[in-house]
């Protein structure tokens, strides 16, 4: 069974072809685009402050990462897009063609058991995913995993089972497209960073042979995707209506800054000290965060372990620290390499290996394939 970011490369929808859509419909006939010619395969991931790219020797194993770069995003078009393409060796109206790892704002991830009559699954899909999407738009892609292996399952086949619900609106991918194209890079596909954490998350604690689960949290500007998952799969997954900028607007009134946007700079600081603070403007999210674990570990008689965190639209380094410690946690380390290894990725030398750590795990994934066996249902 395949868990790896998105599971088969793209969103599907089901009997429906409103949900449909043409994913490279802003490129248009007439409007000549060049891209990039070489036969190395290329990953890109979309985060808060810059782009990181890598090529790598091939998409299927044994793959050789062969070359890392990581590009500020800023204000300068011109600047990134000129980075982008030396790094991929294009001429200055080219194109890096490569597979994207992104995480809208608006994305779904979310596990629920499909209760619907028969004949109505995927009616009941679209209304979780629109209910879930603040302002969501009548067209939505649309995905259903199995929790437990990644497999890619028919809602019609799977009722009152756990499943989990992969949804993003059609304009935010119409919108991170265009974002993309003013940097250069044409993407061939796009992958939910999110879910390959998923399976990378699961993977590692099967490698690392932990009996016990984690806790992944992914911080967004308005809420948290906090997920439970062990090395059989996914234990819970919910949607925390906490996010980045209410922890700035708690730290703007913590510390009277004048406004939000000096928050948000010093949230992002890596020389300020948080320990003090950090637990006064983390409260609601730890309380939340605890609700959720105390419940999972009544439920279970089982402990979590493990946290590995990350913010999608501020980058906050010290995050995960705070949050693992007064919740009892560790930082899910592990020694990437050999991991990778264990999925047959290899570097091409030590000194690009020393460039990576767990903060790459969400693009890492996207070139890993995870064999996972079915779990038989209680």
């Amino acid at each position: 069974m395949r868990i790896t970011s998105l599971y088969s490369a793209q969103f599907r929808e089901w009997g429906a072809d409103r949900f449909k859509y043409p994913i490279w419909a802003d490129i248009r006939p007439g409007n000549p685009v060049m891209i990039s010619s070489s036969k190395k395969d290329y990953i890109v991931e979309y985060r808060p402050t810059s782009i990181r790219m890598v090529r790598v020797s091939s998409f299927n194993a044994p793959i050789t990462i062969e070359a890392i770069e990581e590009v500020a995003l800023g204000e300068d078009l011109e600047a990134i897009a000129s980075s982008v393409r030396k790094f991929c060796g294009v001429k200055a109206n080219g194109y890096l063609n490569a597979t994207c790892v992104v995480y809208p704002e608006r994305r779904v991830v979310r596990q629920v058991a499909i209760d619907a009559p028969k004949g109505k699954e995927t009616e009941f899909v679209f209304n979780f995913l629109h209910g879930q999407i603040e302002n969501a738009p009548h067209e939505l892609a649309a995905h259903c995993l199995s929790p437990q292996t990644g497999k890619e399952v028919d809602p019609r086949e799977f009722g009152r089972k756990e499943v989990l619900i992969c949804g993003v609106p059609h304009p935010d991918i119409h919108e991170l497209q265009q974002s993309m194209l003013g940097h250069a890079i044409y993407p061939k596909r796009l992958e939910l960073g999110t879910v390959g954490m998923l399976g990378a998350v699961q993977d590692a604690l099967k490698w690392k042979d932990s009996k016990l689960p984690a806790l992944l949290l992914e911080l967004d500007e308005r809420s948290a995707n906090a997920v439970i998952i062990g090395a059989k799969g996914i234990e819970i997954s919910r949607r925390i209506d906490t996010g980045s900028r209410d922890i700035a607007e708690s730290l703007k009134l913590e510390l009277n800054l004048k406004d939000e946007e000096a928050a948000v700079r010093l949230l992002s600081s890596k020389d300020f000290d948080f320990s003090t603070i950090s637990r006064k403007i983390i409260r609601k999210l730890l309380r939340e965060l605890q609700s959720s674990i105390g419940y999972y570990e009544v439920q279970t008689g089982q402990s979590v372990n493990w946290i590995h965190a990350a913010s999608r639209s501020i980058q906050m380094d010290w995050l995960e620290g705070s949050i693992g410690g007064f919740l009892n946690l560790e930082p899910l380390k592990y020694e990437v390499r050999e991991w990778l290894e264990s999925v047959g990725v290899s570097f091409a030398s030590d000194e690009l290996s020393e460039m990576v750590d767990s903060s790459w795990l969400g693009l890492l994934s996207s070139l890993c394939t995870f064999e996972n066996e079915e779990v038989a249902a209680a």
